[in-house]
């Protein structure tokens, strides 16, 4: 069961929800025949994009950091994170997503995931970015292991702000309620947001350190 808690444990998932999730996710993009990233687009609906943006209103809102340490340099990172905790509010947003989280390891990562860590939605403003950085580091993220970025702004209501990845180019959408997972020892970066307000859902699985 998912908990309230950072980590939590992933879902118990039907098998044909993950077959039925299997035929829409893209087939992943690839380098040196390792398979990097993968997208599915509309996976939430323009209702749900809504609905987790109002989400926000209900946690605090706190100052993005950088890495375990909490710390704060706004020239490497500018924005603001509210973590949707585990509640009757927030279950079907869990399960939503480890389901999705399963489909696509089971499809293309192969991962040994033991968990989910508690849901963020970011939030940048205009002038805000978030400078090249891995999201696997040390502490309690060194067991980060599949990450994953949800587009809940429709992308006519900013400019910038864009998720690129290092050495992959053309690799994300911006498409509303599209979703991307990646490995969380990919580079990448958020560019400044020039003009309006970005939310993005991120999340990532959990499990055994890289070898």
């Amino acid at each position: 069961m998912v908990g309230d808690t950072p980590h939590a444990s992933v879902l118990e998932v039907d098998v044909s929800k993950i077959h039925t999730l299997l035929g829409s996710i893209s087939s992943p993009q690839q380098i040196d025949r390792v398979k990097i990233i993968a997208t599915r687009a509309d996976y939430l609906t323009l209702g749900e994009c809504d609905r987790v943006i109002a989400l926000g209103e209900l946690f605090e809102q706190e100052v993005g950091t950088l890495g375990a340490d909490q710390t704060m340099k706004q020239s490497t990172r500018r924005s603001n994170v509210t973590y949707l905790m585990h509640t009757g509010d927030t279950s079907w947003l869990y399960e939503k997503l480890g389901l999705a989280i399963q489909a696509v390891n089971a499809d293309a990562y192969h991962y040994s995931l033991t968990g989910i860590e508690a849901i963020q939605l970011a939030v940048y403003e205009e002038g805000d970015h978030y400078d090249w950085h891995q999201d696997l580091g040390v502490g309690e993220n060194s067991t980060r292991k599949l990450g994953m970025s949800i587009q809940v702004s429709d992308p006519e209501d900013y400019e910038g702000g864009d998720l690129d990845f290092f050495k992959v180019p053309d690799a994300t959408t911006r498409r509303l309620g599209s979703v991307i997972f990646f490995p969380s020892f990919l580079h990448h970066s958020i560019t400044p947001v020039t003009r309006g307000r970005r939310y993005t859902l991120v999340a990532w699985a959990h499990g055994d350190a890289f070898r």
